[in-house]
């Protein structure tokens, strides 16, 4: 099902935040019940009181089940046209600097939504009256490669990693990963080894002073990940969303499978 998308990028992400809140049931849950309600169809006699019973609990169950996938489908056309147009068309100014646009777009990279995009040394909105232009350019370059890795591929996010996951930097990243807020260069060595690096600091500078693309962001001495190195992070550097990545890639293998099982053993939608 491939739905109508607002041409207008406010509403447009009003709607993808919508779907993504729009329902709190299990999906889970309810595959599970329409499993069990068409095993029950299978093993009782046609034209009795249990079978009609069940016919009916599998149909409910069938229905809400497809609307679920319908919905889960609409979200993530709303999400790939969200990024396909932030990869060419972000500019750190207008429309993208509404609170519904920054949401949907840190959600759509990350995962969780957030109310500012930090990169490097800037923070937006609250930063976007004192930006340069060439600071601008920076800016949108950061949210064009993070965007198209993120419906495709980009060699760009690929090199960042490997600068970010060097045998000095990989701990420091890690810590800023973990920590999720800003941190002291002083309170990121407390946290290493005795053997990592005694100048995290000059580690990340490094980073920013000899790239265009940021994966860190500083404010007043102090670091944490932006929103790119957030997104990079999360592709390549936490093991947890990589399995969780895959289960998630198996998850919907799996949930096809049982839907076109569920469609054969009832022959489309039910007749009985």
């Amino acid at each position: 099902m491939t739905d109508e998308v607002p041409g207008d990028l406010i509403e447009l992400s009003e709607t993808y935040l919508d779907l993504f809140g729009g329902s709190d049931v299990d999906e889970v849950e309810v595959e599970e019940d329409l499993e069990y309600w068409q095993e029950q169809v299978n093993e009782f006699e046609e034209g009795t009181p249990m079978y009609e019973m069940a016919v009916g609990e599998r149909d409910k169950l069938k229905e809400r089940f497809e609307e679920l996938s319908t919905q889960e489908e609409r979200h993530e056309q709303f999400r790939t046209e969200l990024l396909t147009r932030s990869s060419t068309e972000f500019a750190p100014q207008n429309d993208w600097l509404h609170e519904s646009v920054i949401s949907a777009l840190s959600l759509a990279l990350t995962g969780k939504k957030s109310e500012k995009i930090l990169i490097g040394d800037h923070s937006l909105p609250d930063d976007a009256d004192t930006l340069s232009k060439k600071e601008m350019v920076a800016i949108a370059k950061n949210i064009h490669a993070v965007s198209k890795h993120a419906i495709d591929s980009s060699d760009i996010i690929e090199e960042l990693w490997e600068k970010m996951s060097t045998n000095e930097r990989a701990p420091i990243t890690e810590i800023l990963a973990q920590e999720g807020s800003l941190i002291s260069s002083g309170d990121i060595s407390d946290q290493l080894d005795k053997d990592a690096t005694d100048n995290p600091g000059a580690n990340l500078r490094y980073v920013l002073n000899s790239s265009e693309y940021y994966p860190y962001y500083r404010e007043a001495g102090a670091w944490t990940l932006s929103l790119v190195g957030e997104y990079v992070w999360q592709k390549y550097g936490d093991v947890s969303e990589e399995e969780n990545d895959e289960n998630a890639e198996s998850g919907e293998s799996d949930k096809q499978a049982s839907l076109d099982s569920l469609k054969n053993s009832t022959g489309g939608a039910s007749n009985e």
